[in-house]
């Protein structure tokens, strides 16, 4: 029995030798492996069996450092962050006298909100686009009229309107904006026509994806406003459409409820501006069906080419004053005789610095850091005052637009205690900094 057990085992051990002794024989001897493994690129790719043992080793140390390079650069390569969710406000149809009430809440808010403004009301209403500008909201393009019958009969017309608003715009303001709203939106009242010359123009044409329904009749309860304009909302850039014209009491009494929801809901609120990506709604079949006189290409070549170079030969102006930095976009200074002009109030007070205005005697008063300054308009005269007493006056020009008061930057920043340490320029800004 014994010798039994160990006969058959006998042959079982030996059928198991010999299967591993063949499978040494298969395996590569250390010399062959060394030769195959040159032969091969990081990738495991098979590299021509002519290239020499020394050109083996070259090309593999070259793909090494390209295939190394490569997987660095994907690893620095910077990953897309997510766009914070916010919210635009913006209003439609104004200034009217129910403008100031809004500015109100949104400055007991510390919000900026866009207006859409009417050329025949800024002619009526100039001190709110003023105020408009000086508390940092943006302005943009509504038309002159809001007729529908005349903008949308064709593209001059409609042009016409914008161009008369722009100018009125910059009379009060000394700015132009290239921030436009169709009456009653492009849906149905722009073609392609429409779409393409005033993108070539240098506008930036601006709709909504949240309508507020504050105009979709008379006076519209401030709980449908509410509702309308902050339910069910799904995405993280929020353009709101609202009115500030006559007869929209009632979306003044909706908005601290409208911003007190988006608080809630984490979002941030913020101004339009032309370097977003504008929210614009397709071209219908009943725009295009619609029978209009095309501009023809001369008329194209004086009106709309040259009109382009207004937008996109500003530059935006970078003020870096000690650890503060802000910016004024290209619309909101100006350059005047190689001087660079800008408006007292908003730039002071983007810099942290606070803006008093007595009506009466027309004077400015500035109160930056340890430094105070009184501009008087009348006579020119400014008067710096420091915490250690020291007096200096100087007379520097100002001019008043619209009841905005402007006056020359280097000066400004030199009279509050800021000398100018480098300016820089580049395609895309105007850079100063200072000491």
């Amino acid at each position: 029995m014994i010798n039994k057990f160990f006969v058959v085992n006998k042959q079982k051990l030996g059928f198991v030798f010999t299967l591993l002794l063949l499978v040494l024989m298969m395996l590569p001897t250390q010399a062959q492996y060394r030769q195959l493994n040159a032969k091969l690129d990081p990738e495991g790719t098979l590299l021509p069996s002519s290239v020499s043992s020394s050109s083996n080793t070259s090309s593999l140390q070259e793909k090494t450092i390209e295939w190394l390079s490569s997987a660095e650069v994907q690893a620095d390569a910077p990953v897309k962050q997510k766009m914070k969710k916010t919210v635009y406000l913006t209003f439609d149809d104004g200034p009217s006298k129910l403008t100031g009430k809004v500015l109100d809440i949104l400055q007991d808010s510390n919000i900026k909100a866009t207006f859409f403004v009417l050329g025949e009301h800024v002619t009526r209403y100039p001190e709110l686009i003023s105020r408009l500008h000086e508390e940092g909201h943006a302005i943009g393009n509504h038309t002159y009229n809001h007729n529908y019958d005349e903008l949308y009969k064709g593209f001059s017309p409609f042009w016409n309107q914008i161009k008369q608003t722009e100018a009125e715009i910059q009379r009060v303001i000394g700015v132009r904006t290239s921030l436009v709203r169709a009456p009653g939106g492009t849906a149905g009242h722009f073609d392609n026509t429409y779409f393409s010359l005033m993108k070539q123009a240098g506008y930036q044409v601006i709709d909504w994806n949240i309508d507020s329904g504050d105009s979709r009749g008379r006076n519209v309860p401030a709980g449908d406003i509410i509702r309308q304009a902050t339910e069910n909302i799904s995405n993280d850039q929020v353009v709101v459409l609202m009115h500030d014209g006559g007869g929209h009491e009632e979306t003044i009494k909706a908005l601290p409820a409208i911003i007190s929801k988006y608080r809630a809901q984490g979002y941030n609120f913020d101004i339009l501006t032309p370097e977003q990506e504008s929210v614009q709604f397709k071209v219908t079949q009943s725009a295009k069906s619609l029978k209009r006189v095309q501009p023809s290409q001369a008329w194209i070549a004086t009106h709309i080419v040259p009109n382009a170079g207004i937008f996109t030969q500003s530059k935006d102006l970078i003020l870096q004053v000690g650890r503060m930095e802000t910016k004024l976009q290209s619309s909101e200074y100006r350059v005047v005789e190689g001087k660079i002009m800008v408006p007292v109030r908003l730039t002071m007070e983007r810099l942290g610095g606070r803006v008093t205005w007595d009506q009466e005697h027309k004077l400015a008063a500035i109160d930056m850091n340890s430094v105070s300054l009184q501009i008087d308009m009348a006579t020119g005269k400014w008067i710096t005052m420091r915490t250690d007493k020291q007096e200096q006056i100087n007379n520097i020009s100002v001019t008043m637009r619209g009841g905005t008061m402007w006056a020359p930057l280097r000066e400004l920043l030199q009279s509050t205690g800021h000398s100018t340490q480098s300016i820089h320029m580049n395609e895309q800004e105007r850079r100063i900094k200072t000491y």
